[in-house]
């Protein structure tokens, strides 16, 4: 793993292009994964700025808000429980047919625009922007 935040921040943003290029092929599933995958990363970056050391191995977004101490908006800390939670989805093999019943358009492009704007918070918080 690199220690520096700036990679960290750079493969998230290419982590949400991925997403956002999923979206327009139709491939709802995986988009959850790669908005889980981004705020991930983003997050680590942060962790990276503020002990100067490798992150602690989890894919869990809230405990790095926790141990962060990050004081996200609410509607920002709602969107993450949630992503939290679905962005095991594409981690793991589920059933697909539910899978694709659950993930329609609409829902994911949801999740991919609240995405952003958390991802843009979080850099927002970087020291080295």
């Amino acid at each position: 793993m690199t220690p520096d935040s700036g990679e960290w921040f750079r493969q998230a943003q290419y982590d949400l292009g991925t997403a956002e290029s999923l979206v327009s092929a139709g491939r709802y599933p995986p988009v959850i994964f790669f908005c889980h995958l981004a705020l991930e990363k983003a997050l680590k970056a942060l962790y990276i700025e503020k002990f100067n050391d490798n992150p602690d191995k989890t894919h869990s977004l809230i405990f790095l808000v926790e141990i962060l101490e990050l004081e996200l908006p609410q509607e920002y800390m709602e969107s993450l429980f949630v992503i939290n939670r679905i962005g095991i989805t594409g981690r793991y093999p589920h059933n697909l047919d539910v899978v694709l019943e659950q993930y329609t358009k609409g829902k994911t492009e949801k999740i991919l625009r609240e995405t952003k704007e958390i991802l843009t918070w979080l850099t927002h918080k970087s020291s080295k922007r």
